[in-house]
């Protein structure tokens, strides 16, 4: 009778000491898988956050094909007094541009040292039966501007919806091209906005003009 007294209390710390045994294994196991999940979890959040700050300090060019996306480039303004919309983003070589007008005709912008049209390098094209043209011209007189002998556009697009026209270009921030404008990473430009409402004609006089300052990258 004591013998089996005594072999069933040698069972029951048997089997207290595999339970214990069980517990142990298990908490180590699943720590492990925490700390497994918790590393993973970091080094994914880390290639978000790296590649989200890549983005932002080093966007990628927008492409010249007429179509503005909300985030496709680095900077834009609302002129209140055209009510055009000006894009710009560059980096130490080329600055792109998008503009968009409310208007079917031309739409043209000026980019100076100086405020004023004269000596000012001109973008000016205009979207007909689906064809766009865009020519780099420069500023003559305060009425008069004339083509390049020598176009510096890199890249252009363009479209015409909803009665806006969308011209999209990129231009190298210095040319030797005399005719046009050396501009600066982190200089102040004065830039000329102007379209016309419905005439693709470059030699239609605007239907609204106006004159804003940018800063570039």
């Amino acid at each position: 009778m004591q013998r089996r007294e005594e072999g069933d209390k040698v069972k029951k710390a048997l089997g207290i000491a595999v339970v214990v045994a069980v517990v142990v294994v298990a908490g180590v196991v699943g720590a492990l898988a925490l700390r497994g999940g918790a590393g993973g979890a970091a080094a994914q959040g880390t290639g978000t956050t790296a590649a989200g700050g890549a983005g932002s300090a080093s966007q990628s060019a927008p492409k010249a094909d007429g179509l503005i996306g909300g985030a496709e480039y680095r900077h834009s303004l609302l002129d209140p007094q055209t009510g055009m919309a000006l894009y710009w983003q560059n980096d130490s070589t080329t600055l792109c541009v998008g503009l968009v007008s409310p208007g079917t005709g031309w739409a043209g912008v000026g980019f100076s040292s100086r405020t004023g049209k004269t000596g000012s390098n001109i973008i000016i094209g205009a979207v007909k039966s689906g064809k766009v043209t865009i020519e780099d011209s420069y500023g003559v007189t305060k009425q008069l501007h004339l083509p390049d002998k020598a176009s510096s556009l890199l890249a252009t697009g363009g479209s015409e919806s909803g009665g806006k026209t969308t011209l999209e270009f990129a231009i190298p921030l210095s040319s030797r091209d005399a005719q046009d404008v050396a501009l600066v990473p982190g200089q102040d430009v004065a830039v000329i906005l102007a379209y016309h409402a419905t005439q693709d004609s470059f030699a239609a006089e605007h239907t609204r003009y106006s004159q804003v300052q940018i800063t570039l990258d």
